[in-house]
């Protein structure tokens, strides 16, 4: 099965700039983020414009995804938790609703990933085919980044739907050697 790695596309240039999410939730507890970490609904404002294009996928300090990604997740992980940020721009007048993420976190890698010097950044992610299990989406365990990882199920579903933001990048799977 092949799956990919889960960024922003970023030839999306006029799309909204958000205050930084750290005014709201410490620095040091982004890469370890919970749900119960996120008691109610976060405000984070932005400057938008008139031509501003409201992205489906968001990667900020944390992942943002809009309500139609936000349910076509749900499909796919009926048991992921999801809190509901609202986009507030005052000039223009408009509240979106957005969502936080937390998909499960995995340990997937297998030995020929690479990190950064102090094992906090991935440069190269290889997968683990006997640890996959088959899972649709998740992020990836150690990485101080969020790496969300989707199978190739639900990549063809986020683009039958065209949504907007999102750039597949495939992963090498290395395979389990059975005897």
């Amino acid at each position: 099965m092949d799956y990919f790695l889960l960024k922003q596309d970023m030839r999306y240039t006029d799309i909204p700039r958000l205050e930084p999410i750290t005014q709201q939730i410490p620095v040091w507890k982004l890469p370890h983020l919970q749900p119960d970490d996120i008691s109610e609904p976060l405000g984070l404002y932005m400057r938008s414009g008139e031509d501003t294009e409201f992205l489906d996928y968001m990667e900020e300090a944390v992942p943002l995804l809009s309500e139609r990604m936000m349910k076509l997740w749900a499909m796919y992980d009926p048991a992921m938790a999801f809190r509901i940020t609202v986009l507030l721009d005052r000039e223009q007048m408009l509240q979106l609703p957005y969502y936080i993420p937390f998909p499960t976190v995995a340990d997937v890698l297998h030995p020929d990933s690479e990190w950064n010097q102090d094992h906090s950044m991935l440069k190269q992610i290889v997968l683990d085919e006997a640890k996959l299990q088959q899972r649709r989406i998740f992020r990836i365990a150690g990485s101080a980044r969020p790496e969300i990882v989707v199978r190739l199920d639900m990549a063809e579903s986020m683009l039958r739907r065209d949504m907007t933001g999102i750039r597949l990048e495939r992963l090498p799977v290395h395979a389990a050697q059975y005897r």
